[in-house]
């Protein structure tokens, strides 16, 4: 038994685990936002015009928008082709984003 092959499984296997906690990270980061801006968009358009259609579709909107910057910045999809549509990287540009990073 080579004991430089238990050093490699080691390391290979926590290289694997941290890799596997940066991609539920990612996960959390984007179930999250979207939920946030779901609920604070869609219920500040159904207390502004008492519209559930309205309501509805202003969070989705907003909360495909918020999953769309997470993903662009994270660098776990760095490389990956994702097809979106025209109207959604107009939203996206004229959209002000707020970004908040705790440590």
């Amino acid at each position: 038994m080579n004991p430089l092959d238990a050093l490699a499984g080691f390391v290979l296997g926590k290289l694997k685990q941290a890799m596997v906690s940066q991609w539920v990270k990612l996960i959390f980061e984007l179930s999250f936002s979207a939920q946030v801006s779901f609920l604070f968009v869609c219920g500040t358009a159904l207390l502004a015009t008492r519209s559930v259609v309205i309501g509805c579709g202003s969070g989705m909107v907003m909360s495909a928008l918020c999953m769309t910057v997470l993903f662009r910045r994270s660098p776990l999809t760095k490389g990956m082709i994702v097809v979106l549509p025209a109207a959604e990287a107009e939203k996206e540009m004229s959209a002000q984003f707020q970004t908040i990073e705790r440590k």
